[in-house]
């Protein structure tokens, strides 16, 4: 059985390391996308199991690729945990992502709630 994917967008270089090292440690392969150019190619390649999603991207919206896969039947019931330090936004999305987790969170708490949400798929 192959491992589960989670595709993470996130430009923080340290931030996207911290969350592959504590996905990995659960059990997940990784794609990564630092700037929300490559994201669709992983989209077309492979469905991940998970998408960890941050809001505030070089060169897209995370709002507006949360609603590609909303409005995609392909990949609208993948969970997506949205990631984001504006909690003004972090409310406009609740009803839309699955999980809106605001920054900073720990790694436990991410390992925790990934386990979860796959589990419950």
């Amino acid at each position: 059985m192959p491992a589960l994917l989670a595709l993470i967008l996130e430009d923080d270089p340290k931030l996207s390391k911290i969350f592959s090292a504590a996905l990995k440690m659960s059990g997940f392969e990784i794609a990564l996308d630092q700037d929300g150019t490559t994201y669709k190619n992983i989209l077309a390649s492979r469905t991940p199991d998970l998408i960890l999603l941050d809001i505030h991207l070089p060169f897209v919206s995370g709002v507006d690729v949360l609603s590609l896969l909303r409005a995609d039947e392909r990949w609208q019931n993948i969970p997506v945990i949205v990631m984001t330090a504006d909690i003004a936004i972090a409310k406009q999305l609740e009803n839309k992502a699955d999980l809106v987790l605001v920054k900073p969170f720990s790694v436990s708490r991410l390992q925790e709630i990934a386990a979860k949400m796959v589990s419950s798929n």
